[in-house]
C-alpha cells in the first residue's frame, strides 16, 4: 500500500487486510464491532476491490467504521483530505446536479452538498405500467421532472442481512431469495456506481456471500460495559447466530434486575420497544418484527411518514402523484416503493431496516431527517401518535444505542 493511497482514503480497509472478529471500534455511543463466521472480517476481498473504471468499490460507501454505511462526517473528512478527488466524488455520480462543475476544489465543495450529508442520488422514471400520474415536480436543484424524479437517499448498511427485501424501495428484490437479491444488487453496483463492465459471476458471488455473512452491532457502552455481560447477549457474534424469526427482542432480558441502573434502563427500553404503546395500540415491533434484528420477517415495506412534504428540508424536491382511478393526490419528497411497483398504494413505503449497530451510522431514515436516535423517537411520536414520557424516551434511546 503506497503512502499516497493511504492518505487519499484513510479508512480501515486502506490500512488493514482484515479486522479481528469483535474488534471494538469507536462510535458516538461507545464501541461497536463486526463479526464474520470465517474467523475475521476481511478487508481485502472483492467487496473492497474496484471492479469498474472510477476507483470506487463497495466499501467506498459502506465502511466498517461507519456501521457498514457512510456517515456525513466521513464524507467530509475524505473531501478535506483529498480536496474532493477521492473516488467517492468522481464523475458527477452523486453531485447535486448531473452536470455540476467539478473543475476546482471550491466547485467540488459547492457541488456536493447532498453527498456531504451522506446521501446519494437516485434518478428514476415512473414505470410504464402504473395506476397514477406524476402531475407536479418542484426540485430546488432543477433536475427532477414529472418524467424523471431526482432525489437523494442514505446508504443502507451492508451487514446483518436477514430479510429478502433489497434497497430502500425494494428495487433489487428477487422473490424471497436474499442471496439472489444481493447478487442483483452487486451486479447493478458494478455497472452503475463503479461504472464498470459486468463482473464475472465469481466476483459477484464473493461480494454477495461476504455481505450475507457479515454482522455488526454495538459491543460496549460507557458506564454500561459490555453488552454481552451479566447474561445479556448483545454484540455482533450473537447477532450472527440469530435466525430470521418473528419474535421480540430479548437481548437484555437478564438485565431486568441488574445492579447497574444503566443496564436496567436498557432493559426498560427493550420492553417499551416490544410492547404496545397507548393510546395507538401500535408497537415498534409491529414493523421491526425480526427477533433481535429489527428487519421485517416477511420483507414488508411501510410508510412511517418520513417523506411527507411538511418535513422537507429546503434542499429536498417535492413531487405530486395523482391516482388515475379516483383523482386522489399525494405529495412526497421520495415515493419509495411506488416508483418501482407503479402502485399508488405503495407510495412512501420503504424497507424496514435492521436496527443492529444503529449508533455507528447516523443520520437516520432513508433521507437522513433524524440527526440522532432521540429524533427518531420524536418522529414516531409526532407522525404516528406514539406517546412516551421523557423518562420513557430516554429508556428507548438507551436501548436503541445498545443495539
Amino acid at each position: 500500500m503506497s503512502a499516497s493511497s493511504e492518505e487519499a482514503q484513510p479508512l480501515l480497509e486502506q490500512v488493514f487486510d482484515e479486522l479481528p472478529n469483535n474488534l471494538p471500534i469507536l462510535d458516538a455511543t461507545g464501541l461497536a464491532a463486526s463479526y464474520h463466521p470465517s474467523g475475521a472480517v476481511a478487508l481485502d476481498n472483492a467487496f473492497f476491490t474496484p471492479q469498474g473504471s472510477n476507483g470506487r468499490h463497495c466499501g467506498t460507501c459502506h465502511a466498517p467504521e461507519d456501521g457498514w454505511s457512510l456517515k456525513p462526517s466521513s464524507v467530509k473528512l475524505m473531501f478535506l483530505l483529498t480536496a474532493g478527488t477521492d473516488p467517492l466524488f468522481v464523475n458527477n455520480l452523486d453531485t447535486d446536479t448531473p452536470s455540476a462543475d467539478m473543475s476546482t476544489v471550491e466547485a467540488r465543495w459547492n457541488a456536493t452538498t447532498m453527498l456531504r450529508q451522506g446521501k446519494f442520488t437516485r434518478k428514476v422514471a415512473p414505470p410504464a405500467v402504473r395506476d397514477y400520474d406524476v402531475i407536479a415536480a418542484s426540485d430546488p436543484f432543477g433536475v427532477g421532472t414529472t418524467a424523471s424524479l431526482w432525489f437523494f437517499r442514505r446508504p443502507l448498511p451492508t451487514a446483518n442481512f436477514r430479510s429478502h427485501t433489497m434497497m430502500w424501495d425494494g428495487a433489487n428484490t428477487v422473490g424471497t431469495s436474499l442471496r439472489d437479491g444481493l447478487i442483483k444488487q452487486a451486479r447493478g453496483n458494478v455497472t452503475g456506481a463503479q461504472q464498470g463492465a459486468p463482473a464475472p459471476d465469481a466476483v459477484i458471488f464473493d461480494i454477495a456471500d461476504y455481505e450475507a455473512a457479515l454482522s455488526h452491532a454495538q459491543l460496549i457502552v460507557p458506564s454500561v460495559g459490555r453488552l454481552d455481560a451479566e447474561g445479556a447477549h448483545g454484540g455482533p457474534e450473537a447477532a450472527s447466530a440469530q435466525p430470521l424469526v418473528d419474535g421480540r427482542f430479548d437481548l437484555f432480558d437478564a438485565w431486568q434486575d441488574a445492579g447497574n441502573p444503566r443496564r436496567r434502563q436498557i432493559w426498560r427500553g427493550q420492553e417499551l420497544f416490544n410492547s404496545a404503546n397507548a393510546p395507538t395500540g401500535r408497537s415498534c415491533r409491529g414493523c421491526h418484527n425480526a427477533a433481535n434484528n429489527g428487519q421485517n420477517v416477511n420483507g414488508v415495506l411501510f410508510d412511517v411518514g418520513v417523506s411527507r412534504p411538511e418535513l422537507a428540508h429546503a434542499d429536498m424536491a417535492v413531487y405530486t402523484f395523482r391516482r388515475i382511478s379516483d383523482g386522489a393526490t399525494l405529495a412526497t419528497t421520495d415515493p419509495g416503493r411506488g416508483i418501482r411497483s407503479g402502485k399508488f398504494a405503495d407510495l412512501n413505503r420503504f424497507k424496514t431496516p435492521n436496527l443492529r449497530g444503529l449508533a455507528a451510522r447516523p443520520p437516520y431514515f432513508h433521507n437522513g431527517i433524524a440527526a440522532e436516535l432521540a429524533d427518531v423517537v420524536k418522529h414516531y411520536e409526532t407522525q404516528l401518535g406514539f406517546v412516551f414520557t421523557p423518562a420513557q424516551e430516554a429508556d428507548l434511546v438507551a436501548f436503541l444505542n445498545a443495539l
